[in-house]
């Protein structure tokens, strides 16, 4: 099913509020995508300062992980004499108080003897509490009294060892609750190691110790021995580490916030843009039907009038003079709207079968009139090895050429201007920035590279403006003296260029001259059917004795006028409507051979109506001999594209302003028409 074409879209803003406006919007767009850039900068630096400080901290805590688990050793070992000295002790009590007991006799040596023993494992006991770090504390089971401290006790707890003997170990405990959930741990398993609790340190804070409780007998009573180690500064590594950590997750939280809303902003930012562009296309979609149409009957009807034998000479020169102003005016608008079109990215390739001689032989004759003005040598050179058929964009390269010489006849007084064109077997060898469809495309046995050269003897450009001179809307100070132009020239056939798989580079030096060159990749042609109406005389009829109905479709009274006054000399029997509707009425009572149809009409525009007309043909089972042939017609090329158009059903596309040889090509291409011409040359 074929789509119905949206309705342009009318914009009621000038186009200097429409440039102010979307350059305002394009800065705000830049803005915020520098604060936008910015806040990721500051998120991902936070994050490796975070990552940072995180591994100095996991550092320090595997180091002080690494002392911890040296110190359980040392405690480890040092508990495990206490046991054995204890154990002795308790041992010989026991005895002692056994063999009382039964009223054994024991030796006064051998009593002595235990109780040496007993003083050495006591002696023994303390000189190793008092030579470890980690302290140590003795207390009644009941009471709580502490009958034993050593130095390293004192020393943590910031008191004198013998101040802490008869004061209870539960005051050392920083809270009531963490000591009774110790205590409550200690009656049901019976010892405690390695629990972390915090000490009272009088004025200072509390430290963090790991504490462990065993039960020992001592003089035959049992006891508790209470050790702590302290691990103060790894529990602050590990509580900073957490705090650090929690402040930069509130940080990069933060941060993702104003991101999200910057993205918003952008969001919003780009859709304005997004929606002033489409203004701006629909703006220029206007202009350039609002330009061309009346442009059209201007520059046709001049160019007719042009062929009056009756006119003196004075009156030809004036016409003439409208016709060059008015193509000068023609390509101003062009420039505008190919660089817009360039921009939005819409610009296609479009590679067919053309002949370079003719291209060139074309280049050479509209600008030849303004080389003999000023008194230049005007020269084109191509190689005899350079292909006479060749596949490329036919006609971005002969804008390119035009462009390149009519800049160089502009600005030279004095000498000439050349162009040289040769080829080289590899175009992939020339062109490092090919692109890789063209290079598919034309990747075969006859791929060749085309090299064109333009140099003149001119003013020459300053070093400082060449790298700037593919800029659009930019112009040397020689070419903002001359008052000339848009600017937009040199952009636009850079871009061609680019777009067509090649480079483009300028040599020049101030009051000598320069030198643009490009290489484009391209295919040789054997052979090759062209239709193309050669503009060496004018055409005067048709060969055979066949009539062809036209209809003209076009709702401007002058624009129809002017297809029937080029149209019906041929012999054509020709009708003209104003609406789409029309074109289907007459179409079923009429059946013409071609329709030239204008997209823009009231009631029902030219897509609806062919769009109608291919469905009919296609319900009556219709060959392609027997269908019509219809083209379109339009003064748009902001966003008209061919392939749109082939869905559509039309079979061609002429744009306004049009020429008696873009007509009559058309025509020979779709009819299959042979023509007579005259000896009158064609004007230029």
């Amino acid at each position: 099913m074929k789509k119905n074409k949206s309705p342009e879209v009318e914009s009621t803003q000038s186009p200097s509020q429409l440039q102010a406006e979307i350059a305002e919007l394009r800065r705000d767009v830049l803005q915020l995508q520098m604060e936008n850039q910015d806040l990721e900068n500051s998120l991902l630096t936070a994050i490796e300062h975070g990552d940072l400080i995180e591994t100095e901290l996991l550092e320090l805590n595997k180091s002080l992980k690494s002392e911890v688990i040296e110190r359980k050793m040392a405690q480890a070992t040092l508990q495990s004499i206490l046991e054995i000295v204890y154990r002795d002790k308790s041992d010989l009590e026991i005895m002692l108080a056994t063999a009382t007991e039964h009223g054994d006799t024991i030796e006064y040596e051998q009593y002595n003897r235990a109780v040496e023993t007993m003083r050495q494992s006591e002696e023994q006991f303390r000189a190793i509490a008092e030579s470890t770090s980690i302290a140590m504390l003795v207390s009644d089971i009941d009471t709580g009294l502490i009958s034993y401290a050593n130095t390293s006790a004192g020393a943590m707890l910031q008191k004198d060892a013998c101040d802490l003997l008869n004061t209870s170990v539960t005051d050392l405990y920083y809270l009531e609750t963490e000591w009774l959930e110790l205590k409550d741990y200690f009656v049901t398993n019976q010892k405690v190691r390695d629990y972390e609790i915090r000490l009272n340190r009088g004025e200072q804070p509390p430290i963090w110790v790991l504490a462990s409780l065993h039960l020992l007998w001592l003089k035959g009573k049992q006891v508790l021995l209470n050790t702590f180690y302290d691990v103060t500064l790894l529990k602050n590594t590990e509580i900073a580490l957490r705090e650090s950590e929690s402040r930069l997750r509130e940080q990069a939280n933060l941060l993702e916030q104003r991101v999200e809303q910057r993205t918003h902003a952008l969001k919003k930012a780009k859709e304005s843009a997004e929606a002033a562009s489409r203004s701006k296309a629909a703006f220029l979609a206007n202009m350039s039907h609002e330009l061309r149409t009346p442009l059209n009957a201007i520059l046709g009807f001049a160019q007719l009038m042009l062929y009056d034998q009756e006119l003196n000479a004075q009156h030809q020169a004036d016409l003439q003079a409208i016709c060059n102003s008015g193509n000068h005016l023609l390509t101003m608008i062009n420039d505008i709207l190919e660089m817009s079109k360039l921009e939005a990215g819409s610009v296609l390739l479009r590679l067919k079968e053309c002949y370079l001689y003719d291209i060139t032989a074309t280049v050479r004759e509209m600008l030849s009139l303004k080389a003999i003005e000023k008194n230049l040598e005007l020269d084109v050179s191509i190689q005899p090895d350079v292909p006479q058929r060749i596949y490329t964009d036919e006609g971005k390269l002969r804008q390119v050429l035009i462009n390149l010489m009519g800049n160089a006849i502009k600005f030279t007084n004095d000498g000439y201007v050349r162009l040289r064109i040769s080829v080289e077997p590899d175009p992939h060898q020339s062109l490092d920035n090919a692109l890789e469809n063209v290079n598919t495309l034309l990747a075969n046995s006859n791929s060749l590279c085309l090299h064109c050269a333009v140099e003149d003897t001119g003013v020459g450009i300053e070093e400082s403006e060449i790298a700037k001179l593919f800029q659009p809307f930019v112009q040397t100070a020689s070419g903002m003296r001359s008052q000339e132009g848009t600017g937009l020239g040199l952009s636009i056939s850079y871009n061609y260029i680019k777009l067509m798989g090649g480079q483009m580079s300028v040599e020049s030096r101030v009051n000598q001259g320069s030198v643009f060159q490009f290489y484009i990749p391209i295919q040789s042609l054997d052979d090759c059917v062209d239709y193309t109406i050669k503009p060496h005389s004018r055409i005067v009829g048709i060969e055979g004795k066949q009539k062809y109905r036209i209809l003209v479709a076009e709702d401007m009274r002058f624009n129809r006028q002017l297809l029937a006054r080029i149209i019906a000399p041929l012999g054509f029997e020709l009708r003209e409507v104003g609406n789409g509707e029309e074109v289907i009425a007459l179409w079923r009572s009429w059946s013409p051979h071609l329709i030239w149809m204008d997209i823009r009409m009231p009631i029902l525009d030219g897509y609806a109506a062919t769009s109608e007309i291919r469905k009919i043909e296609s319900s009556l089972n219709m060959s392609n001999s027997q269908k019509v042939k219809i083209i379109a017609l339009t003064a748009n090329l902001v966003d008209i594209q061919q392939e749109d158009l082939l869905l559509y059903g039309f079979d061609g596309l002429i744009t306004k302003p049009f020429t008696e040889e873009q007509i009559f090509t058309q025509m020979s291409k779709l009819l299959n028409l042979k023509y007579i011409y005259d000896s009158t040359p064609f004007p230029s």
